[in-house]
């Protein structure tokens, strides 16, 4: 059907579909929302709601399917989850006011990325829309500008990476944000942004290059910050940064045509040296956010991460705060010291943790709730709340009075009771409110006096008509006689059939039905235009006043985030206290030393549990020197993932500012924390188990510094046993050597061979997980001891997991013939009708062969090894100089 066929209403709705073609338009029409053509097919598919047609009986019916205006959310919502976006299309005149054609324009863009609703969002997660932008240096070095934007929250952070780092550090910064939608300029060269195909769990959306102009963007958030210059804000030197700011407010502004932007807050710029760096590997590995196998078990239970262990927040904000902190620790002494100042003094004074926590638990997200106000769609319901927050401030403040750590006084420093808001509110809104503020009954009585009026007309009105009933059921002598209310008819007088014959001369009939009819005389009428009149005009000055009162408050959104802020650090500062008292963690001494020092030891997660059964505390010295690469042996199963997961965690609790699970502990900065920790097969890029392995191993000896603290976990397993190892012995070699790393390094291994590096490299040292045969069987003591293990114990591990014993019985026989030097074939089982192949034993000059090494021997120390290999195969063989 063209548009010249059509009618003005589908006219209409073609035009305005034409500018959102990738979105379901929500076409409004009277009290539905409607959709059509493929829209309506497809939403009628996701959303489960039938699909009809318009204009059934025309050669080409249109698809069409609805929803009610007043449910819409929740359908959006359910839009969002299964991908697609949702244009929001709005009647913006009165219908009774227009003429022809009702005006309508799309009033909102749905997109993961941009919503405010509380419906749509976690309240322990922040949802932020992101921004790329790739570009090159004047010195033709990569560079990544990555800008996000929390729009719920205003909260705005710009930050740049440059190098041939860049692309893996901007994957690592978007899986600590974990963005719902990211925003990218594509360029003509695929491979400066194959990191794309990275991207898991947010939605991409393409971008034109203008969208990212420097110089377009920076007028962008010149006009509006109302500033001549971005200096101010820390962006000098920032070229992609700025380009991708500027496409996230681009993008904003055109989802969001009609709403204000005041609530966005001027952009942080970040550093890549404010804080440590984690990699999604490492974030990943050591289960900070996600657990990495099964969720959690039952009903309410929480998953296995650190996060839940240490999150005892009361507020929405708060965690948020908290999850921010675990993915960026810090790596500045004195802003550590800080924090753990502020949750010992906490933990000690456990009056004033009590009185603060108690009173954080009545704050509502004002975070969330300044933004709804700002942009125009909190509801009474949200002004109370937040009244109910402003409550608790003079109460926090005298809390705060008492603690004199120097991060809680600054807070208290400059502490705003919001006073005259909570007044402004408690004057203006009914504490029963309704949820809408187009139910009415918003406006608390003495605020207003011709809303008092109206009120009290409504009121009288209400008694007039319920008189007027009372009088025409005597005056007719109809006891069902009833008047009644609809929004077609207004008011009218009903009558059952069986009454018609006692109606009196003065009805004049409205309206016909099957068993009554209705009716409307000259006095219900002038009441009804009394009655109608006052609540019509007392609901539209209610909106009105209420609107007016948003505005006021959207005007202190600067002072409320602010707040928000300050009550945020106080949870999360209060909720490490609260857990360092209950799970018994001990302050740490953070120092710019070289050393990991930590007496008894314990996981933070795995010891919550296993609390039917005491977790054992080990020790760990690490440092730049004596002990710098501690190689860890032991059978599978004992504990060696759990002890080196354990390790970082406790560094990366201390430079958070949170006590640890230890007896005592003492760590030198970190800069960062690389661990290698378990393997998989990564099908979608088509790497196997081993190239997943040493993808990741690469990135750490490329990215790791002196200060950096490494995990490795059974290098070199993927492949075969001498490829394995001698992979795992140069890239131990490697880290160890000051020339190329230095670093602390925990590096778990079943090559026992390794052990011997002990000897031939100062800095390396031997521990192992302890173990004890009783009458045959193993058990895990879960000790760290110094010292190599000389056996895994695999066949031992094995009969725990449930193999059969005749798999058992046969591998310790297969065992003890490998064990014997001249063993090179396996003896066949009886009755067994087939032989085992040949099972070579490695030579011992072979395994000394590849153990020596070239790069660190002069040539003549190189001819005396190569001799006394030679005497030790033929010991008549002549000898040098001889």
């Amino acid at each position: 059907m063209s548009d010249h066929d059509a009618s003005p209403l589908m006219r209409q709705y073609r035009e305005i579909k034409r500018g959102y073609p990738q979105a379901i338009l929500f076409f409004r029409v009277g009290d539905f929302y409607e959709m059509f053509y493929q829209d309506a097919q497809e939403a009628s598919r996701l959303l489960s709601i039938a699909l009809t047609s318009r204009d059934k009986n025309s050669p080409e019916p249109v698809p069409l399917c609805g929803v009610p205006y007043h449910a819409a959310t929740g359908y959006i919502a359910k839009l969002l989850k299964a991908g697609r976006t949702v244009a929001l299309c709005e009647q913006v005149e009165d219908p009774k006011l227009a003429k022809g054609l009702v005006r309508r324009e799309v009033v909102r863009l749905y997109t993961p990325g941009t919503l405010v609703e509380t419906e749509f969002l976690s309240p322990v997660e922040s949802n932020f829309l992101a921004a790329v932008s790739v570009g090159t240096t004047a010195k033709h070095q990569p560079v990544i500008g990555l800008a996000m934007l929390e729009v719920s929250t205003g909260e705005f952070v710009v930050t740049e990476f440059q190098g041939d780092q860049a692309s893996s550090q901007v994957l690592d910064e978007l899986a600590g944000l974990e963005p719902r939608e990211i925003l990218f300029s594509p360029l003509p060269d695929r491979e400066n942004q194959s990191w794309l195909d990275q991207i898991r769990n947010a939605r991409l959306c393409e971008r034109s290059a203008a969208s990212f102009d420097q110089q377009r963007a920076a007028r962008l958030l010149q006009d509006q910050f109302h500033v001549h210059s971005l200096d101010a804000f820390g962006c000098q030197g920032l070229t992609a940064g700025i380009g991708a700011a500027g496409a996230v407010l681009d993008y904003f502004r055109e989802t969001q045509p009609t709403a204000p932007l005041d609530h966005i807050r001027r952009p942080r710029v970040r550093r890549t040296t404010d804080a440590m760096h984690l990699d999604s590997v490492t974030i990943r590995n050591l289960e900070l956010l996600k657990p990495m196998g099964a969720l959690e078990e039952g009903p309410g239970a929480k998953p296995a991460t650190l996060l839940s262990v240490l999150d005892r927040t009361v507020t929405a904000m708060g965690s948020r705060l908290l999850r921010q902190w675990l993915v960026r620790p810090l790596i500045h002494c004195d802003a550590i010291r800080a924090r753990l100042d502020a949750v010992g003094e906490l933990k000690d004074c456990m009056q004033a943790r009590v009185a603060l926590r108690s009173a954080l638990r009545d704050v509502q997200d004002i975070s969330r709730l300044s933004g709804r106000i700002v942009l125009g769609v909190a509801g009474p319901r949200e002004i109370l709340a937040l009244k109910q927050s402003l409550a608790t401030f003079p109460e926090i403040a005298a809390q705060l009075q008492s603690l004199s750590s120097p991060l809680l006084v600054e807070a208290r420093s400059s502490w705003d009771d919001g006073r005259d808001l909570y007044e402004l509110i408690e004057q203006a809104i009914q504490a029963d409110a309704p949820l809408s503020v187009r139910e009415g009954g918003v406006i608390r009585e003495g605020y207003h006096a011709e809303v008092d009026e109206l009120r009290k007309a409504a009121k009288e009105g209400k008694h007039w008509i319920a008189a007027l009933e009372a009088k025409e059921r005597e005056r007719t002598g109809i006891e069902s006689l009833k008047v009644r209310y609809n929004q077609v008819f207004g008011y009218y007088i009903e009558i059952t059939k069986a009454n018609l014959a006692r109606v009196p001369a003065d009805f004049i009939r409205k309206q016909t039905l099957v068993n009554a009819e209705r009716f409307m005389t000259p006095e219900l009428k002038g009441l009804e235009e009394r009655v109608t009149g006052a609540e019509v005009k007392l609901l539209a000055l209610e909106q009105d006043l209420f609107a007016q009162l948003r505005i006021r408050l959207a005007e202190q959104a600067n002072r409320l985030q602010e707040m928000a802020g300050k009550l945020s650090l106080i949870d999360v500062l209060a909720g490490l206290a609260e857990t360092a008292a209950l799970n018994q963690y001990t302050k740490p001494v953070i120092d710019e030393s070289g050393a990991i020092d930590l007496r008894g030891g314990r996981h933070p997660v795995v010891e919550r549990l296993s609390e039917d059964m005491a977790f054992v505390p080990n020790d760990t010295q690490l440092n730049l020197e004596s002990h710098r690469l501690l190689i860890l042996t032991g059978p599978n199963m004992a504990g060696k993932s759990t002890y080196l997961r354990q390790v970082a965690l406790i560094v990366l609790l201390a430079q958070i500012g949170s006590f640890v699970p230890a007896a005592e502990a003492r760590i030198g900065i970190v800069d960062r924390i690389f661990t290698r920790v378990g393997a998989s097969d990564n099908l979608a890029s088509g790497h196997s188990t081993f190239m997943v392995e040493m993808v990741e191993t690469a990135t750490i000896l490329h990215s790791a510094t002196v200060r950096s603290l490494i995990l490795l976990d059974e290098i070199g397993r993927g492949t075969s046993t001498y490829d394995g190892l001698s992979i795992a012995w140069a890239v131990a070699e490697y880290i160890h050597d000051r020339r190329h790393l230095g670093a602390r390094t925990l590096f778990a291994t079943h090559y026992h061979e390794m052990t011997q590096l002990e000897q031939q490299r100062e800095g390396i040292r031997n521990y192992r997980v302890d173990v004890r045969e009783v009458d045959g069987d193993v058990v895990f003591l879960r000790k760290i001891v110094a010292g190599g293990a000389d056996r895994s114990y695999g066949i031992h591990v094995a009969r725990l997991a449930g193999l059969p014993e005749s798999v058992i019985g046969r591998a310790r026989d297969v065992l003890a013939q490998l064990e014997q030097p001249e063993a090179t074939t396996i003896q066949q089982t009886k009755p067994a009708q087939h032989t085992t192949p040949p099972l070579p034993q490695p030579h011992a000059i072979v395994e000394e062969v590849r153990q020596i090494d070239l790069f660190s021997m002069t040539p003549l120390d190189a001819l005396n090894r190569l001799a006394e290999l030679q005497r030790k195969v033929s010991p008549t063989a002549k000898q040098p100089g001889s």
